[in-house]
């Protein structure tokens, strides 16, 4: 009984110093985890708010693009000469034609035309045609302006619409007004479906634009409303958390949100996006549960060392060994396949890259085939024509006819020097070329062509010169290959014809080659290589193919529509040579 009484008291000492520890380890554990939280709210939340304004600055300079790219299309509607020759004559079908080729070109919402009386006359919509909108800030903004004016117009249903508009005037006589209206619904479209909250705000602080569609109509001071009224221990934490530099809050529906406000710079517009904190407080969540396993795993490997269980220690990292062990063997096991897998990765692509260039030889071998076939055609019938002067003893003109076969002998050649050059995408040797002449030699080439068939070819050339600074034979196999296809599609019908328009129009050059022939069927696909209508034999789908990089080569382009009757047309659209290229 006195041993035990001797020993007791020995252990109290060291129980109270254990709880004294664990509560001081509690402590510690605590204010380090408040600490790091408030310190990694601050951190990530200015990740957070960088990361806003960087978004923000993207739909602002978004919606700046969109306004700049609109603002111009009224100054060259303003000037077209089409819609001019509509308002004075009162046909307005080609007119319609060209705002809607606007509208899809630019993306707009719409494009309408009123005369002087402010009745709508023509657009790219079904908008009401002779509606009067003589009242609208559009039209009566641009009647009193010389340039492009800007109007807001409140809808019906709370939107604002954007218009731009430019009156059209000849001779200081009022002829009507283009309208472009501005469609800055897609940009809150995307916004709603990123999920995301943006408005737009005028120097008013007048909502213009919004994701939400209840904020519409309101201002922006009217959004932010105050956050609940903290206790005085979240006070003080909110004071502590400032103290760190960490960013202010608003409050959105009782939710607080980051606010990142850029300028659009369109009209002192102001962008303000709101961030939420949802993956602020995710990756603190994040780290805090790492420092907490952390802290509890010093915990345990303190309880670990008082209570000495190294035995069971010794045991852990003996099964920690074997799972190594066990990883090592699975590793080397992976790596043996992964060098097998790139030894068969490397004979694919060895195979792949072979079978690469037969593709490319036997592309090359279609278009030198069909880019032939039109000189060894038209050599066949001078062939035939000398024959039947030799025979008929008239030595001269059929010298005549060995010549052209002579020139078409060297045309060959330069087309297979063209196609390669093509195939190589190379520098091209450029000169002045008046169109004019390059069209009437396409149509020299064709004559044996159009010589077996009744068409009618109606040629309308400018009387001054259309120069480009291009390479004459690719632009004479571009004509070439385009009367070719007319020819071809007029073949079913029995009154053939073929129209051959050669406009200058201020910096550009248009040539149309329209026919009366079945139209297009899908014109999306036509200048895509080997895609062809024709028979087996009778051709191969590269004539077009080639001759739209051709044009692409030389800066223009070649593009393809139905005919509003019946037929097709194709426009081939080159820049025009400024008057030192032409010189030179």
């Amino acid at each position: 009984m006195a041993a035990a009484e001797t020993t007791a008291p020995r252990h109290r000492p060291s129980r109270l110093w254990m709880r004294f520890g664990l509560l001081a380890s509690a402590v510690v554990m605590a204010l380090v985890i408040w600490a790091s939280n408030a310190y990694l709210t601050t951190a990530f939340s200015e990740d957070q708010n960088a990361d806003a304004t960087v978004r923000a600055t993207l739909y602002a300079g978004s919606i700046q693009s969109t306004m700049q790219r609109h603002s111009v299309v009224p100054l060259l509607l303003a000037r077209d000469p089409i819609l001019i020759t509509a308002l004075h004559t009162g046909e307005y079908q080609g007119a319609e034609d060209r705002l809607r080729n606007f509208k899809q070109e630019i993306g707009a919402g719409s494009i309408f035309l009123l005369d002087a009386d402010g009745r709508i006359v023509a657009a790219s919509d079904a908008r009401p045609r002779e509606q009067y909108d003589g009242d609208k800030a559009y039209f009566t903004a641009a009647k009193a302006d010389t340039g492009t004016v800007f109007s807001i117009i409140e809808n019906d249903d709370g939107a604002y619409s954007f218009h731009y508009a430019r009156r059209i005037v000849e001779d200081e006589k009022l002829l009507g007004v283009v309208v472009v209206t501005v469609d800055l619904g897609a940009h809150e479209e995307g916004w709603r479906r990123a999920g995301v909250k943006v408005v737009v705000t005028d120097s008013d602080d007048q909502v213009l634009l919004a994701s939400e569609p209840n904020w519409r109509q309101k201002t922006l001071s009217n959004l932010l409303a105050p956050g609940p009224d903290p206790s005085r221990v979240l006070r003080a934490l909110q004071e502590a958390r400032k103290s760190f530099g960490s960013p202010a809050y608003v409050y959105i529906a009782g939710t607080p949100h980051l606010v990142a406000e850029v300028p659009v710079g369109f009209r002192n517009w102001r962008l303000t996006y709101f961030a939420t904190l949802e993956d602020v407080r995710v990756r603190v969540n994040a780290v805090l549960s790492l420092i907490i396993m952390v802290l509890a795993l010093l915990l345990a490997l303190g309880f670990y060392l008082l209570s000495r269980r190294t035995r069971a220690e010794s045991r852990r990292i003996q099964r920690e060994s074997e799972e190594l062990r066990v990883l090592n063997r699975r590793l080397s096991a992976e790596i043996g396949a992964r060098k097998r897998v790139e030894k068969d990765l490397k004979e694919a692509e060895q195979s792949l890259e072979q079978a690469s260039k037969l593709a490319a030889l036997g592309q090359m071998s279609a278009a030198v085939s069909h880019e032939l076939n039109q000189p060894l055609a038209a050599m066949k019938t001078y062939l035939a024509g000398a024959r039947l002067l030799l025979t008929r003893r008239r030595p001269e003109e059929a010298l005549t006819s060995f010549q052209r076969i002579d020139d078409l002998i060297d045309r060959m050649g330069s087309i297979t020097r063209q196609l390669k050059s093509y195939a190589r995408k190379g520098d091209l040797d450029v000169e002045a070329v008046d169109l004019r002449d390059s069209v009437r030699t396409a149509l020299a080439m064709m004559a044996p062509q159009l010589g077996k068939m009744a068409v009618s070819i109606q040629t309308t050339l400018p009387s001054e010169a259309a120069v480009v600074m291009a390479d004459p034979l690719r632009i004479e196999q571009i004509i070439v290959n385009l009367l070719r296809n007319a020819l071809d599609a007029v073949r079913v019908r029995d009154t053939k014809e073929i129209k051959i328009l050669l406009v200058a129009t201020g910096e550009t050059i248009l040539l149309s080659i329209e026919d009366n022939g079945t139209g297009l069927r899908d014109p999306d696909k036509l200048f895509e290589p080997f895609y062809t209508t024709k028979k087996p034999g009778e051709g191969l789908g590269l004539g077009l193919a080639i001759s739209a990089g051709f044009a692409a080569e030389l800066g223009g382009r070649l593009v393809a529509r139905n005919a509003p009757d019946a037929g097709a047309v194709f426009e081939l659209v080159l820049p025009r040579a400024r008057a030192a290229q032409a010189a030179e």
